[in-house]
C-alpha cells in the first residue's frame, strides 16, 4: 500500500480517474459520479480483503468495472446522451473557435464509433487508450488473459479503422 495512509488519501488519489473511466462508460456525468461514490465504499468496506496481490489502482478499477457491469445488467435499456451533455464546448485555453469545434466533432465522431462497438471491445479499447492501463492490468480487471485482451484491442482498433474507411468511402459517392 504504497503512496496512500488514509482513506481520504486513497479516494483523494484515485476518485478523478475512477470517474473518467465511469463517465466514459456511462455517458451520463451524474450516473459516472454515483458508480464511482459506489466504487470506493465497496473498496472501503472491503479493504480488509485486500491482499495485495496486485496494485491499489487496479484493484480499484477492477471494482468499478464490476460496478459498471452490474448497473449496466440491471437496466433495461442503454440510454445514449447528446454528446454536448457530456463534453461541453467550454474552452478551458485559448484556441480558434473553428479548431476547437472541429476537435469537437471528431470526438463526437470517435465516440460514436466506440458506442458502435461491442461490449468487450468498448471496455478493453476505454481502459487501454483513455484510461492508458497497461496490458496486465487490464488482464487482471477484467479477469481474462494477456492474449484476449490484445486480441479484443486488436479487433476493436481493425473495427474503427473499417467504420472510419466505410464513412470515408461514403463522403465520396454521389
Amino acid at each position: 500500500m504504497s503512496n496512500w495512509r488514509t482513506l481520504e488519501d486513497l479516494y483523494s488519489l484515485y476518485y478523478e480517474e475512477i470517474f473518467r473511466y465511469l463517465l466514459q462508460r456511462t455517458r451520463q456525468k451524474e450516473l459516472a459520479q454515483d458508480l464511482a461514490q459506489d466504487t470506493f465504499l465497496k473498496a472501503f468496506n472491503g479493504l480488509a480483503s485486500f491482499k495485495g496481490n496486485s496494485s491499489v489502482r487496479t484493484w480499484l478499477y477492477t471494482i468499478a468495472h464490476h460496478t459498471f457491469i452490474n448497473w449496466y445488467r440491471r437496466e433495461s435499456k442503454y440510454h445514449n446522451h447528446p454528446i454536448e451533455k457530456i463534453f461541453s464546448l467550454e474552452q478551458k485555453t485559448y484556441k480558434n473557435p473553428e479548431e476547437v469545434v472541429d476537435q469537437k466533432a471528431e470526438q463526437a465522431l470517435l465516440l460514436a464509433a466506440i458506442d458502435s462497438l461491442k461490449e468487450d471491445y468498448q471496455t478493453v479499447l476505454i481502459l487501454r487508450e483513455y484510461q492508458q492501463l497497461s496490458y496486465d492490468e487490464i488482464a487482471e480487471i477484467l479477469g481474462w488473459k494477456l492474449s484476449k485482451v490484445k486480441t479484443n484491442l486488436h479487433r476493436a482498433k481493425l473495427e474503427l479503422r473499417m467504420h472510419f474507411s466505410r464513412t470515408e468511402d461514403d463522403k465520396y459517392e454521389v
